[in-house]
């Protein structure tokens, strides 16, 4: 039975999507993936700054001082989706930020667990946009969404730790990532405490700007990070 001139134009543009996809994936050699991945990682820290600071401008009331994050995009806020892409839109930049660091580092279980980390840490910061904070602040009861929420913070805040640490041990002695090793744990070391006075804000009164600074640790390094495996892969 003969082809219907439909049929023939199905199987053309499935033929030349094909062929589109083979050869994105031959051009597409590690080096060029990895610069492209890492570059992800330099756009994720201003991206994220830049919906914090939109969001704020829009939500009547919001102070950065004495209010997280979280709360541009609560339950109650009158402009949750400015928010909510922000969240989603860093979290994909780090997930391809991890893999990047990843086609660097390679070997070792220290990259393999630095890489299933930071992953991790972009994969709880989507879900920290999808779940919706419980709206009346602090010391209101947590719905089940307002849970989900606090918990893909929580797993957000263990894995980026850990994902830093496991980092260090990996880049320790190599010359091309000289100085990374101590310029993280020391990161790591602030964003640990911050996190645990963070963790009793019922006894902080400026909670929002202990938050904001806890984030800036960890958005330089993560910038830091990025902008010298962009380097690194112009040079090997």
């Amino acid at each position: 039975m003969p082809f219907t001139n439909k049929q023939k134009y199905t199987l053309f543009c499935g033929f030349l999507t094909e062929i589109t996809h083979s050869l994105i994936i031959l051009l597409m050699t590690k080096v060029h993936l990895s610069r492209i991945l890492s570059f992800c990682g330099i756009l994720a820290p201003p991206i994220m700054i830049f919906f914090i600071l939109l969001a704020g401008h829009f939500t009547p009331g919001y102070n950065h001082i004495t209010d997280t994050v979280s709360k541009l995009s609560d339950q109650a806020s009158q402009n949750p989706r400015l928010m909510t892409v922000g969240f989603i839109s860093y979290g994909v930049l780090i997930i391809a930020f991890s893999y990047a660091l990843y086609l660097r580092l390679r070997h070792g279980i220290k990259a393999h667990l630095a890489w299933f980390t930071l992953t991790l840490y972009g994969i709880s910061m989507i879900l920290a946009g999808i779940y919706q904070d419980s709206p009346g602040g602090k010391d209101a009861p947590l719905n089940p969404e307002g849970i989900m929420h606090n918990v893909a913070i929580i797993t957000s805040c263990i894995s980026i730790m850990i994902g830093m640490w496991m980092f260090a041990g990996s880049v320790y002695k190599k010359p091309s990532w000289f100085g990374f090793t101590w310029f993280t744990f020391g990161a790591s070391f602030l964003g640990l405490v911050l996190s645990i006075i963070f963790a009793v804000q019922s006894q902080v009164p400026a909670a929002g700007l202990l938050q904001r600074i806890f984030y800036l640790i960890l958005l330089i390094w993560i910038e830091t990070v990025s902008i010298w495996l962009f380097k690194l892969s112009f040079t090997h």
